[in-house]
């Protein structure tokens, strides 16, 4: 995968894909492997905002139920079937405990019922997946099992649990990553770093995006017959680029949090019950639900809800807002008295509001996905999309993709991603990638993580050590991360920063800061790599390190440039 701009200025695409978060970057693969000429251009790193934020949780849709949207549980338990069957180095089953209290609706004797709803919603939940990858039945448990399981659980009026099952990503970036990897295989022209400043129109139709280098400032003109909106909550400042160079880029969001904390004990996941309420649901159980995910020797914990407005691009979580969360799941959960110490990472993003008020006057996250069609605004070759949810990026891809060829004159084929397996996922054991090296006496760790990360792709970065054997060699600290996988960023995946290897290609940062000697050692390497100077090394190590800072202060330049650029 090359960023080749001189590609992107010369060809006129049938598809131009604006925003290279996981929806877009899914319909990209979607249109390349139906024959169409696909561009992908990316303000920033691929998947390093909206997508970034995931729980790493590919959702089967069980708390549709609340809302009664059967058809809404059948998507999403589809799409998590293929993501367990085409990526199966990244996506992998996960138990769910959910503690029922009293004998109401938030009681065992309804959640058994829920749970037996579920089985028969989700009957073929295991088609065509190895054992290994198969979702067990949901089943009820006792009180005194439930607290044996979760100790500490306030045991008040609790009345038993609930176990059920539903699948959780080992690297949320790198399976976004897939995605982009997959769409270059199938000969899409992707790009990141690359910012659309307006587009030229020509009778009714958008001819062409204009898009500025962020690292040398040229300017360049990407022409298609068709384009997509994907830029989340960018979506309305994009499609303002048809009237104004400089749209207002005021917004309003729902801000969503999560945080990577030490573990919490229990190896499933379980729920704990917040003080605020889902205003969506038809059948309220009462506060809402927070998640504690055990998470590769860690706890993730998530999701907020509050409102956000202002530019997307200033968006940061605060001191302030990791505060106001531990108090919350410290509330909710008293046994896990987390302070500020105890968090690892931090990590969200925006997403969009219900357009219906509730009562309070607060606003709430949507569970809507909305394909907004620019027809009636006098574009005729433009589509905005605004997803939800990352687990049902392929389903809205493939409606997307849909749409296009009416609209080129051209014949209609079927999707292929339904059994197409992405990047890296075509293999049924991962005990079968150990042995692709096996002659090079690496660590059993790091071959285990370069398996999970890359699934049979890992083969690259076995034939970097195998030509340089330097490279064999593990990050200071690290028993996981070996120099060959940063080499390998950089050569093939179109890494451009210190932070794009750090949190996207790898995932050396992606569970707390590294420590400052495995920082320096990556950044020595990149740099020998892209060539930077050692003003711009050290810039870059200062941009990671300030990742890992928590203020209270704004964004000095929202809009500033990224520092690898030489």
């Amino acid at each position: 995968m090359k960023r080749d701009l001189e590609r992107l200025s010369r060809e006129q695409f049938d598809v131009v894909v604006i925003g290279g978060g996981v929806y877009g970057l899914c319909t990209a693969w979607d249109a390349a492997l139906r024959g169409l000429r696909v561009a992908v251009v990316e303000l920033e790193d691929f998947g390093a905002k909206t997508s970034a934020a995931s729980l790493k949780l590919v959702h089967g849709g069980l708390r549709y139920l609340q809302h009664l949207d059967i058809s809404r549980m059948r998507v999403s338990i589809q799409e998590r079937r293929w993501m367990l069957r085409m990526a199966p180095h990244l996506v992998h089953p996960l138990e769910f405990i959910l503690p029922c209290f009293g004998h109401g609706i938030k009681g065992p004797e309804a959640m058994r019922a829920a749970l037996l709803a579920n089985d028969i919603i989700s009957w073929d939940r295991n088609q065509g997946l190895t054992p290994r990858q198969h979702i067990p039945r949901g089943r009820a448990i006792s009180r005194k099992e439930c607290l044996e399981r979760l100790p500490g659980l306030p045991a008040e009026g609790l009345t038993g649990g609930a176990v059920f099952y539903d699948a959780q990503m080992y690297n949320s970036e790198r399976l976004t990553l897939s995605f982009a990897l997959s769409a270059a295989q199938a000969g899409a022209a992707l790009a990141n770093y690359l910012e659309v400043t307006g587009f030229d129109r020509q009778d009714g139709r958008i001819a062409a995006a204009r898009v500025r280098d962020r690292f040398s400032g040229d300017e360049l003109r990407v022409a298609g017959r068709f384009f997509v909106n994907m830029t989340g909550p960018w979506t309305d400042i994009t499609s303002k680029l048809l009237e104004t160079p400089t749209p207002s880029r005021e917004v309003v969001r729902s801000k969503g949090i999560q945080l990577a904390v030490r573990s919490l004990g229990p190896s499933s996941a379980f729920a704990v019950e917040g003080r605020q309420m889902d205003g969506s649901a038809v059948l309220r159980r009462g506060g809402r639900n927070y998640f504690v995910t055990p998470w590769r020797g860690l706890s993730l914990i998530g999701t907020t809800d509050t409102i956000y407005h202002g530019d997307p691009s200033a968006f940061r979580i605060t001191r302030e807002d990791v505060l106001e969360f531990l108090e919350e799941i410290n509330t909710a959960f008293p046994p896990a008295n987390l302070s500020l110490q105890d968090v690892r990472y931090w990590f969200g993003g925006l997403r969009p509001v219900d357009e219906e008020r509730s009562a309070s006057g607060k606003v709430s996250a949507s569970h809507r996905y909305q394909i907004r069609d620019h027809q009636s605004d006098g574009v005729a070759n433009l589509v905005s999309v605004v997803g939800v949810k990352y687990t049902i990026c392929r389903h809205i891809a493939e409606k997307v993709v849909d749409l296009i060829p009416s609209r080129l004159n051209i014949p209609f084929k079927p999707a292929l991603t339904r059994q197409t397996p992405l990047w890296g996922g075509d293999f049924e054991e991962l005990a079968s990638l150990h042995a692709l090296a096996d002659d090079l006496a690496l660590p059993t760790d790091a071959v285990g993580n370069m398996a999970r990360n890359h699934g049979t792709s890992m083969r690259a970065i076995v034939e970097i050590i195998r030509a340089e054997p330097g490279f064999a060699r593990l990050l200071p600290g690290s028993r996981e991360i070996v120099a060959a996988e940063i080499v390998h960023a950089v050569r093939h995946e179109m890494a451009q920063t210190l932070a794009d290897v750090v949190l996207r290609r790898t995932d050396l940062g992606s569970r707390g800061h590294p420590g400052s000697d495995a920082l320096k050692e990556c950044s020595m390497i990149v740099a020998r790599e892209l060539g930077w100077s050692e003003t711009c090394r050290q810039s870059e190590l200062d941009a990671v390190e300030d990742l890992y800072c928590l203020t209270d202060n704004p964004p000095e330049s929202p809009h500033a440039p990224p520092m690898g650029s030489g």
